[in-house]
Parts: structure tokens; C-alpha cells; sequence
């Protein structure tokens, strides 16, 4: 290996350390801001959790329940008729 070429192998090895410490950086740099990101929608999840629930969530909550037991008794009734268990 000449000099010229050692040269040229040393200069191409500055510029890929130079490649990799500003990868480093720009990675560090997302990962910081992902960080942030995700402590802010963890601390709005758990605002959200700890909320106590409204009239309004509570009554569509029961107005749901009531919906759904009607349906399996419909659903019930219609399938003991198919089978020709009542009539």
C-alpha cells in the first residue's frame, strides 16, 4: 500500500466517523422527542383515567347494558322458536 493510498484510506475513515457521530446525534436527538411524545400522552391517558364518569357516560353506559340483555332475549326467543321449542 503506497502512502497516497493509506492517505486516502485514513481521510475516508475520518469522514465515516464523521458520518456515524452525526448519526449518533440525529438519533439521540429522535429519540429525545419521542421521549417528550410519549410522556405527554401517557400523562393525558392517565388524566383521562382518573376522571370520574359523567351522568351522561353513566346512563349510556346502563342504556347499552339494557340494549344488549334485550337483544339475548330476543335472540333467545327467536332461536327456541326456530327449533321449534315453543311455538
Amino acid at each position: 500500500m503506497t502512502m497516497s493510498e493509506f492517505d486516502t484510506l485514513r481521510a475516508d475513515m475520518a469522514g465515516l466517523r464523521t458520518d456515524l457521530a452525526g448519526l449518533r446525534t440525529d438519533i439521540d436527538a429522535r429519540l429525545a422527542a419521542l421521549r417528550t411524545d410519549m410522556a405527554v400522552r401517557f400523562a393525558r391517558l392517565e388524566a383521562k383515567l382518573d376522571e370520574k364518569p359523567s351522568a351522561a357516560t353513566i346512563y349510556q353506559a346502563s342504556l347499552a347494558m339494557f340494549a344488549g340483555t334485550f337483544a339475548v332475549m330476543v335472540g333467545t326467543v327467536v332461536l327456541l322458536k326456530a327449533i321449534n321449542v315453543i311455538s
